[in-house]
């Protein structure tokens, strides 16, 4: 990112006049927390070559000093979604240009330097900064020097940078150190957050903690890829009564050994043409699965058919994902 200018020093010496840590965080993005948007990874708290979440549990990486909120798709992303400045500041460091490709696709040489990929620097005062990485290249709204309000938009979800996923990396620095903003400076207990969180109470109480999640699920006509689900496709509102098979598929993150997963999928008269239970034989940071059935006859009867996926893990409460498809 370029070197702050003239400008942008004389107003970053104002804001630090009265400078204060940036607490009460909105949320950096625009969406609806466990609908349009999913927390997959948080800041690491293993001071070793281990990785540890702020819950103590595994959602995070090694070294990850950030909050990962990813959206649904590139479909959703081709659509914009719109990412906003958490606190007040001043833009001090810009970057633009780097495409938006995943890091899946053989560039990682390429962004060597740019892990972040296009990005906006936010400085708030006395050493605070806040930083918003992975953005859509073309589609940064503010420059270096702006002054930026809580909420303004600054650019929109891409997958420029090192990622394989669209999403935006936050994350919130004190110096060259990382705070976790579920944690804040201080913590009393070893594990959960902190007794003074950076989020502002309604966004803290919107994020509360995952250690699995659904983010996507649709009904295809055939087997899908997962890359084809990727891309945004298979998640038709409606289809014809001739399709060749009806297929129930769900996209999840962080699923473990032993997790118990149902996929029912029920025709309008309640009848279960899709019922299958499966029990994971081992983790997945990724994971995908489908089953389905084929047309009985000539067509499937006309109507609402609703897809239910639950996954149920010993020790937490089942989670659910539900989608239907009109058949005409």
């Amino acid at each position: 990112m370029p070197r702050l200018t003239a400008a942008t020093v004389t107003l970053l010496a104002a804001l630090t006049a009265r400078a204060e840590m940036p607490t009460d965080l909105a949320l950096p993005l625009d969406c609806e927390p466990g609908q349009s948007c999913w927390i997959l990874r948080y800041v690491d708290h293993d001071q070793g070559p281990g990785a540890r979440d702020y819950a103590c549990g595994p959602v995070t990486g090694d070294g990850h000093k950030g909050t990962d909120f990813a959206i649904r798709d590139l479909k959703t992303m081709a659509e914009g979604v719109e990412v906003r400045a958490a606190a007040a500041g001043v833009v001090d460091a810009v970057r633009d240009g780097v495409p938006d490709v995943s890091v899946e696709e053989g560039r990682r040489e390429a962004i060597a330097g740019k892990e972040c990929g296009n990005g906006i620097r936010i400085a708030h005062g006395d050493d605070w900064s806040s930083w918003y990485c992975h953005l859509r290249r073309g589609s940064l709204m503010v420059a270096e020097g702006d002054r930026v309000e809580v909420g303004q938009p600054l650019a929109l979800v891409g997958l420029s940078g090192d990622t394989s996923f669209p999403h935006v990396h936050f994350d919130v620095r004190h110096g060259e150190q990382a705070i976790d903003p579920f944690v804040g400076l201080e913590r009393a207990e070893a594990c959960g957050p902190g007794p003074q969180p950076l989020w502002r109470a309604d966004v803290m109480a919107s994020l509360a903690y995952q250690p699995v999640v659904l983010t996507n699920a649709g009904v295809a006509t055939a087997a899908p890829e997962m890359a084809d689900v990727g891309r945004g496709w298979h998640r038709q509102a409606s289809l014809p009564v001739g399709v060749p098979a009806l297929v129930l598929w769900v996209e999840g993150y962080w699923v473990e050994k032993g997790d118990r997963v149902h996929l029912t999928l029920a025709a309008p008269d309640g009848t279960l043409v899709v019922d299958r239970t499966v029990v994971l034989d081992k983790g997945w940071r990724h994971w995908f699965q489908f089953a389905g059935a084929r047309r009985p006859g000539a067509a499937w009867p006309a109507g609402t058919y609703t897809g239910e996926v639950i996954l149920e893990r010993a020790g937490t409460e089942p989670i659910a994902i539900r989608r239907t498809v009109e058949l005409r």
